[in-house]
């Protein structure tokens, strides 16, 4: 994993291993320390020597989903297939299997709930009318 993670999860090298770590992948550490964290790479550095040893110990622990670690080794498809989000979807899937299995013929199985996709802005196209209400001020 890039040289610096080794033995599973575990981030290997000392201050100067971790000075690398912070020069070239600061923006996914940034943001596994502000999501898990609640603080910033600035803040862990302002601390001195206690920030650099709590900066070591995070980094040698954060989960195999973390952005640090899919950063550090992109091809590592483990990471993605780690999350709670991912064994969900595939629990669901299961459970639609089992179901239809043992469903009578002629009877449409139950899917599974799953939660709905949120719209993204730029998703699709959308109908003109409702364009000429937003340029003109409609809705928001």
């Amino acid at each position: 994993m890039g040289g610096r993670v080794s033995e599973g999860r575990r981030f290997r090298g000392g201050i100067l291993s971790l000075v690398q770590t912070i020069d070239e992948y600061d923006r996914p550490l940034e943001y596994d320390l502000m999501t898990r964290t609640g603080r910033t790479l600035s803040e862990y550095i302002d601390m001195g020597a206690a920030g650099m040893v709590a900066l070591l110990s995070f980094i040698n622990y954060l989960p195999m989903d973390s952005q640090l670690r899919q950063a550090m080794d992109p091809q590592d498809e483990v990471g993605e297939w780690s999350t709670t989000k991912k064994t969900n979807m595939i629990l669901a899937d299961l459970f639609d299997v089992f179901v239809s299995a043992n469903t009578k013929k002629g009877h449409k199985a139950k899917q599974y709930p799953r939660p709905k996709q949120k719209r993204k802005i730029g998703s699709g196209a959308i109908p003109i009318s409702e364009f000429w209400d937003w340029w003109n001020g409609g809705d928001d």
